[in-house]
């Protein structure tokens, strides 16, 4: 051992001295003692030997300790650990005999209590500085799930009684030393759910040897500690996944040493630290996922040992700084998602080492540098949903390492390049949405590694390449939206890997490959508006995971076979607009996840089968029109409880109108026209509030009232004359009713415009005063009058929920149907912010006034209509008090079958895992609906157990969707957009909500689902929610995932394999940074794959964007 080794250990092993203990613990209880002397001081501390005893001051040389307290057989380097911590745990008391020399007298309790918590020290004793550093950290950190608890004096002094051969604090968790001289070199906090800040004690302890400091993945805010740029020595700083939202602070370029900076995903603000420049030694650089502005600066391409470079996702602009192609050494280069002008620059192609580059989603225009065909290196290249424009570069055929190449969604014109096709590593090529025309060049199809190939929504024509698939590993194909023709090639599920076939709109002809009907992996199949010839081959019904099939507008034959109707998996088959011929199969109601039947056009004849009791169960959507279809509409129709629409138009069917089909709960649109159906229109027909369309002409009804007769058939043709003629008569009549209603509310507006104009009153809006008659707006046929609704809910004691928009009654109306009634709050005497009065000037200039805008907005929410979202039936409003009518859902709500019962109420059983997976899936399939399907996007803005409902059936209702903006639309107002508890983490610094913002509030809900806990609860710790509790969980490992998963009854090991891949989703769902989280279609894909199907095969790794349906 060398003699300064020796010496070094020597220090470590001896104790404090009392007067240099009294300096130290002076200089740090100052506010002006400078970080140096408290350096200083500290490191005097080292070369004065402890007295040992409790009453007098008196020097014990080293020898003399060493004899007295160490084991003399121990290694010499570590023996200075031995009896390090052998201290007193009480201090002396203070006797008339204790001299005035001793620390306990000079130094007040309280005073040590406030630099050094925990730490009760003896009259004649201290700690190792790194002890009294890792403490004082402690101390400055909140800690709400005891992450640290193993940090305590206590179980330091414990270690040391132990003889350790290694200082104790090495042991503590997140603590690594060096091995040698016992010194604390890295700190890593990660995912403890910690906040507050760092110690300037701690920092200027522990920056002499500290190299490594990991903060990520955890709740600290506003700015970054200062006392970090005193770790002058920090080789990797890592900040992750936090919420600072201050400027980047200056104080960066004091770290001189820094190799590796995280700040990934955080919310700082303002411009780039220009000072970076200033860090010639670092290599990583992460800045991406916060809200910095302004542009990229030039200096970063002065950072010439950088190997990462990551900016993206925040709200950069400017043009893209030449510079950055001046990083001899950069490997990875991630600077998308912001919105800079301009190209992308040449220089570039001079960065050799690229590994990885990613502009994508950047507003970057311009043509694609030819120069980046130099990047030998290149492995990964995206640079879709950009304004670029031009032809692929020929020379980009020379990128041999290139395994993923996005372009979509830019202005590229041209061919695709034959050398693409030579890329041997090539994995994925998606050049989907742009202008490029020719055909798709045969060496694509020969690429041995290609797994997705994306073309649609170009103008290719020619043949798919007859090699395409033959590889064996093809799992995504997309060319749809094209004018490619000719055969679809036998090979495409050569490897029994593909998942989705995407052909639709095309001019493909010849027959489907019978290998496609043995293709087991096949989860998605669209090959509608095409050329299609000959018949369905058979075998279809054997792909267990077929989920999605249209094969619509095409010129197949050959009838519809029997196995394709009960695929164990199919839930939507389109085979309208084919010449089929033949008849429905007989076993067609049997498809255990049928929802969607589309088979109009299709030449069928014979009888509709029977239903049975449960075979159409999952039916919404069931489409035979324009068929030859005869016999009776079958009365067993009333088992598919789900049905929405029901279209049999243009056929030859007989018989009665089936009197269930008006007891169906959901059904919203029959047509049953063109038929010769006798008999009269069932009387519930009148009765059935669900039902917008209901269209009998032309059939042999008679009027309603009339009792039925069998038209002979020299009266056939005037008894459908005649039955048109009434149908059209009370359509007339309906539509006279509308314009009247809708003047009357004209009018009734120009009226409350008036009043508004001449005031309306003093004092703003008072409650239970009535401004003018109240007016429904119906949003679909309702057999009671808003009068009707106000008595039911005006001295109601039938409220049945409160929520952050209004009062919920259950109201039965005068024909005994029962809805709930949505009362929405009042803002009486609600002081006009600054920025209400601009909001309500914008209205002024927009045209209309805000009530004018609520309604329209909600009248827009009332025409939704999905399985899992609850229909908004209408509204009420006298101009001030407005009210929502909804479905009322008897089964209360999920937040009542999670955590309890309500008042009044008797508790519910827990439910099972299987009905909690049910659940979470509706939901995800509403609030899918509602950001995907809806045009424009519906936020619901307020994503909460209390807003989804439970039907008859326990399915699903998602409720109260986009009220808020609504609401907010109609009067500007200083509200928090959402609940507390559900509310994503961004909103505090950008006042934004959107469908990213849902997507966080249904991650919190499946964490409620999977744990049976609260959103808040007080065992989390202040300012913490669900959230921060199963992280910190999942941090600890298996028995943290057992604690967060043991309310819920999954006996099954399955059932808890299907609980932990869930769990990941909502992780997913509830990340920090909005860019981080999946879209609503993608969680609906992620937890319908958490059930296996039988035989499911594991889906493929993909790289690439949101999937398309």
């Amino acid at each position: 051992m060398c003699m300064a080794h020796g010496k070094k250990l020597e220090q470590w092993r001896l104790l404090l001295s009392s007067r240099q203990s009294r300096l130290f613990l002076s200089c740090m209880q100052s506010q002006a003692c400078p970080t140096t002397a408290i350096i200083t001081t500290a490191r005097s501390l080292f070369s004065t030997p402890l007295s040992l005893s409790s009453t007098t001051t008196t020097t014990t040389t080293p020898s003399s300790f060493r004899a007295s307290h160490h084991d003399v057989h121990a290694p010499v380097q570590h023996r200075h650990y031995l009896s390090l911590l052998h201290f007193t745990i009480a201090s002396p008391p203070h006797t008339a005999n204790t001299p005035t020399n001793t620390m306990a007298a000079q130094v007040p309790f309280h005073g040590l209590l406030l630099v050094l918590p925990l730490l009760t020290i003896t009259a004649a004793s201290s700690a190792p500085l790194p002890l009294l550093a890792l403490l004082s950290l402690k101390s400055s950190l909140n800690d709400p799930a005891g992450a640290l608890s193993p940090w305590t004096y206590a179980a330091a002094a414990s270690a040391g009684a132990t003889r350790s051969l290694s200082p104790p604090w090495c042991a503590w968790p997140g603590v690594a030393c060096d091995a040698a001289t016992g010194d604390v070199v890295g700190v890593d906090l990660s995912r403890r759910n910690l906040s507050g800040t760092v110690s300037p004690t701690a920092a200027a302890l522990l920056a002499p040897t500290l190299a490594s400091l990991n903060l990520s993945w955890n709740a600290f805010t506003g700015e970054l500690p200062p006392a970090v740029f005193l770790l002058r020595r920090l080789v990797k700083l890592d900040i992750s996944h936090n919420f600072f939202n201050s400027t980047f602070p200056d104080g960066i370029t004091k770290l001189g040493s820094l190799a590796v900076l995280d700040a990934y995903s955080n919310c700082f603000v303002g411009q780039l630290p220009r000072g970076i420049r200033e860090l010639h030694r670092l290599e990583h650089l992460n800045l991406g996922g916060s809200f910095f502005n302004g542009s990229i600066p030039v200096e970063v391409g002065q950072l010439r040992q950088l190997r990462f470079l990551h900016l993206a996702g925040n709200a950069l602009s400017g043009r893209l700084p030449k510079e950055l192609g001046e990083l001899p050494l950069l490997e990875r280069l991630e600077i998308g998602y912001n919105g800079y002008n301009g190209g992308i620059p040449a220089e570039f192609g001079g960065l050799t080492q690229l590994q990885y580059l990613d502009i994508a989603a950047a507003n970057a225009s311009g043509p694609l540098p030819p120069e980046l065909g130099g990047l030998a290196r290149l492995e990964y290249l995206f640079l879709f949903k950009n304004r670029l424009a031009g032809a692929i570069p020929p020379p980009w055929s020379r990128l041999r390492a290139l395994q993923v190449l996005d372009l979509s969604d830019n202005h590229l014109a041209g061919v695709i390049p034959a050398g693409l096709g030579e890329l041997a590593n090539l994995t994925t090529l998606n050049v989907m949405s742009n202008f490029l025309s020719g055909t798709i060049p045969a060496t694509i199809g020969e690429l041995p590694n290609l797994e997705v190939l994306q073309l649609w929504n170009n103008s290719l024509t020619g043949r798919l390449p007859e090699l395409l698939g033959a590889n064996g590993r093809l799992v995504r194909l997309d060319v749809s939206t094209n004018s490619l023709s000719g055969p679809i090639p036998s090979g495409l599920c050569a490897g029994h890997r593909l998942l989705r076939l995407i052909l639709f709109a095309n001019r493909f002809d010849s027959a489907i490959p019978a290998s496609l009907a043995n293709c087991s992996s096949l989860w998605r199949v669209r090959l509608e508006s095409n050329r299609l010839t000959g018949a369905i081959p058979s075998g279809f019904g054997a792909v267990q995971n077929l989920t999605y099939m249209d094969l619509s507008s095409n010129e197949l034959t050959g009838g519809i076979p029997a196995d394709l109707v009960i695929s164990p998996s199919l839930e939507y088959l389109n085979v309208s607009g084919n010449p089929m011929g033949g008849t429905l199969p007989s076993n067609t109601w049997r498809a255990p996840k049928l929802q969607v039947l589309a088979a109009s056009k299709c030449a069928l004849d014979g009888e509709i089968p029977p239903f049975g009791t449960s075979g159409c169960a999952n039916l919404y959507r069931l489409e035979l029109a324009w068929n030859e279809l005869s016999g009776a509409v079958p009365g067993d129709i009333g088992s598919c409880k789900r049905l929405v629409s029901l279209r049999l138009q243009h056929n030859n069917l007989s018989g009665e109108i089936p009197a269930v089909l008006a007891a169906l709960p959901s059904v919203t649109e029959v047509d049953l026209s063109w038929n010769g159906l006798t008999g009269s229109i069932p009387p519930g027909v009148a009765n059935c509030t669900t039902l917008e369309t209901f269209d009998v002409s032309f059939n042999h009804l008679a009027p309603v009232g009339t009792p039925s007769r069998s038209p002979n058939t020299g009266e056939g043709s005037s008894a459908r004359h005649a039955a048109a003629m009434w149908v059209s008569a009370v359509a007339v009549a309906f539509a006279g009713m509308v314009v009247l209603a809708l003047t009357a509310g004209w009018l009734q507006c120009l009226e409350d415009d008036s009043v508004a104009a001449n005031g309306g009153g003093a004092g703003g809006a008072r409650p239970n005063v009535v401004v003018g008659p109240w007016r429904m707006t119906a949003f679909q046929r309702l057999s009671f009058t808003a009068d009707d609704v106000v008595r039911c809910v005006e001295g109601s004691d039938g409220i049945v929920g409160a929520g952050s928009s209004g009062t919920v009654y259950r109201a039965k109306m005068p024909n005994g149907e029962v809805i709930a009634v949505k009362k929405l709050w009042q803002a009486p005497g609600q002081k006009e912010t600054a920025a209400d009065h601009a909001a309500k000037q914008m209205d002024t200039q927009e045209g209309g006034d805000g009530n004018e805008r609520v309604l329209a907005e909600v009248e827009m929410l009332g025409h939704l209509r999905h399985r899992n979202i609850v229909r908004l039936l209408g509204l009420c409003t006298n101009g001030e008090t407005t009210m929502l009518l909804y479905e009322y859902m008897p089964n209360g709500s999920l937040d009542e079958l999670l955590h309890g019962a309500t008042a009044g109420k008797m508790p519910k059983a827990r439910p099972e895992w299987d009905a909690r997976y049910r659940i979470a899936v509706g939901v995800a399939q509403g609030v899918s609906y509602l950001h995907h399907d809806c045009l424009p996007a519906v936020a619901h803005r307020d994503l909460k157990p209390s807003n989804i409902l439970l039907d008859d059936d326990m399915e699903a209702r998602v409720a109260d969707f986009g009220v808020a903006k609504a609401l907010q639309g109609a009067a500007p107002m200083s509200v928090v957009a959402g609940s507390c508890g559900y509310i994503a983490p961004e909103y505090t610094y950008t006042l934004r909500v959107d469908e990213k913002s849902d997507v966080y509030s249904y991650g919190v809900v499946l964490l409620e689902i999977l744990t049976g806990r609260g959103s808040v609860e007080a065992e989390y710790g202040e300012g913490s929610n669900i959230v921060d509790w199963v992280r910190c969980k999942v941090a600890g490992g298996g028995g943290g995932l057992r604690d967060v998963m043991e309310h819920v009854g999954g006996s099954s090991e399955a059932a808890r394999e299907e609980m932990a891949l869930v769990l990941r989703v909502a992780l997913l769902c509830t990340s920090r940074c909005p860019q981080d989280r999946p879209s609503m279609r993608d969680v609906l894909s992620m937890l319908q794959e958490a059930r296996p199907r039988p035989s499911q095969k594991p889906a493929a790794k993909h790289v690439y964007g949101v999937p398309r349906s």
